[in-house]
């Protein structure tokens, strides 16, 4: 006898490994995510360590990770992700059986009969194949299991949260007995995004702090797979010709990977992802456009009037709170971007007091955040394949 550590949803068993072959899961949870319970289900009521937290807590981070819809279809159709021979469900009829597919009908586990499985009897046969023919009788959720089995357990996860009465479901991974057999250390257990964060450039330290604090407060439950430029003085990438000369560099040298450069929503800005669209492999985004943009106070030589700032003035100071009487001011035209370049008019100390109470903001304060909110959002539709056309 092995043993085991298991990963779960509800009663579906999503991946079982043990000994020195135990598969880890750190990236999936948080340190907040370490709870102590007693197992159901076992002789001995000792409590013990796991991770778990209902799945909706983990469907952007299991994204994050690459378990995005797009990337799971290829490897769910890809013939080669094992020598077994696939099976002939297509990826949206396995979305479909899913989402009708409910977890807490799965019964106990008896060793001498077949689970009767919990997706319609017409698909058995076709999912039972050869793996499933031998001595051994058919567990629960057998039929679940045989239609995901060629995905990984982040995309299995990922696959079970299209059907919403998953999304409240604990998600639990049980790895103590391991540790406590000696195969492993509890310090090799320690959770949280290791390797697969992304580094996010901006154009300035202000536009880094705002999004870092962003993050902090509006959605530590994925701020740890964002990086980002530490230099308290001299900030290399200052301005937007800097950020895209630094851009254009490191496709030259093909090391863009997991690199994020966020341009203002401005004028240059724009031009700036104009110019990097012609470099390969290069991930760049510009501050979201917003609906309250289209109509914005400005003043030029034309005398003042509303106008769209979006793509020609919208710097990371318009997602703030702003001040009253706030407006754009139009200064000089951007061939690049065949538009007029604006900035808000205001002074260098205004506009760092308007950044400073941001950054003293907690979550639960009264403040405007719905704007900063739609920049995280962008930020990580660009790390997943969400943002990818």
């Amino acid at each position: 006898m092995g043993t085991y550590s298991d990963l779960k949803i509800g009663k579906f068993t999503v991946e079982e490994s043990g000994n020195f072959s135990t598969t880890r899961h750190q990236s999936i949870f948080l340190p907040s995510h370490s709870k102590t319970i007693i197992r159901e289900g076992r002789d001995d009521r000792k409590p013990v360590e796991v991770f778990q937290a209902p799945l909706r807590d983990l469907v952007t981070r299991l994204e994050l990770m690459g378990s995005t819809l797009p990337a799971i279809e290829r490897r769910f159709s890809d013939p080669y992700v094992t020598y077994d021979q696939p099976h002939d469900v297509s990826f949206s009829d396995a979305l479909e059986l899913v989402r009708n597919a409910d977890l807490e009908t799965i019964p106990e586990f008896d060793m001498n009969s077949d689970s009767p499985g919990i997706l319609p009897p017409e698909y058995h046969d076709r999912l039972r194949g050869p793996n499933y023919l031998g001595g051994f009788s058919l567990g629960p959720g057998w039929d679940l299991t045989s239609l995901l089995e060629r995905l990984n357990a982040e995309d299995m996860l990922r696959v079970l949260a299209e059907r919403p009465e998953n999304l409240d479901l604990m998600v639990v991974w049980d790895f103590m007995d391991v540790v406590e057999n000696g195969y492993f250390e509890r310090e090799d257990f320690t959770v949280g995004s290791a390797g697969q964060s992304f580094l996010l450039v901006t154009e300035g330290t202000s536009d880094t702090d705002i999004i870092r604090h962003a993050f902090d407060i509006l959605r530590p439950e994925i701020k740890d797979f964002f990086r980002y430029v530490d230099m308290e003085r001299n900030y290399p990438f200052g301005g937007h010709g800097n950020l895209l000369n630094f851009m254009k560099g490191l496709s030259s040298i093909q090391k863009t990977g997991g690199v994020v450069a966020i341009f203002d929503n401005d004028a240059a800005g724009v031009g700036s992802l104009n110019a990097l669209a012609r470099v390969p492999d290069v991930n760049a985004v510009k501050l979201p456009d917003l609906e309250k943009f289209k109509s914005f106070p400005t003043i030029g030589p034309n005398g003042e009037h509303p106008a769209d700032i979006n793509g020609r003035a919208a710097a990371i100071e318009c997602y703030l709170r702003l001040p009253e009487n706030c407006r754009v001011r139009w200064t000089n035209f951007d061939e690049k971007a065949g538009e007029y370049q604006g900035a808000i008019d205001q002074r260098g100390s205004e506009k760092n007091r308007q950044r400073d109470e941001f950054l003293r903001t907690l979550a639960t304060d009264d403040y405007p955040f719905e704007n900063i909110r739609k920049v995280l959002e962008m930020i990580v539709d660009a790390c997943t394949e969400r943002g990818k056309p």
